[in-house]
């Protein structure tokens, strides 16, 4: 893939991301809060560089439906060959995210799951399906699996007092 057709792959992707976050009765829902991404730079240069997108997502989990979350997406330079990294900015007690809040998915290694038509949209709705699923053979937090799996009610109980304290009002 030469890096101008990259460049376009991520356009047509971002513009897929936009009109999706303005879906409102979707079963995932994502808004987009700021890109750096410049649409004149990225069709008129060959230049490749890491790319930030800002946005919220709405878990709908019985203990994460109480807030929004702000997450962080790293596009890399060579996206859509290799996946871009998650964080969440809004700080969240789940098995999934480190305490740097990084995310982990599988989805999201270079492995034979990520491949080159996996999109952002499907990273998104990878990201609500996580924090509302737990899958405990893919998480990056072994303190708290080891809670989640023990102590639920504690574990319960320190992520909705996380969400009370950090989380993004819906609305």
């Amino acid at each position: 893939m030469t890096q101008l057709k990259i460049n376009e792959y991520l356009k047509t992707d971002i513009d897929k991301l936009k009109l999706f976050a303005s879906e409102t009765h979707a079963p995932v829902i994502f808004k987009l809060d700021t890109t750096s991404f410049n649409e004149d730079e990225m069709i008129n240069t060959v230049q490749l560089k890491e790319h930030v997108i800002i946005g919220r997502i709405f878990p709908n989990s019985d203990i994460f439906k109480e807030g929004a979350f702000q997450i962080q997406i790293k596009v890399p330079p060579y996206y859509p060959l290799n996946p871009p990294k998650i964080y969440f900015i809004t700080p969240i007690y789940h098995p999934s995210v480190g305490k740097d809040g990084e995310f982990y998915h599988e989805l999201l290694l270079k492995t034979a799951q990520w491949t080159n038509r996996t999109s952002l949209v499907d990273v998104i709705k990878a990201i609500v399906e996580r924090i509302d699923e737990t899958d405990l053979y893919y998480s990056k937090n072994h303190e708290i699996i080891d809670e989640y799996t023990k102590n639920r009610t504690e574990f319960n109980r320190k992520a909705l007092e996380m969400i009370k304290k950090h989380a993004i009002p819906r609305n």
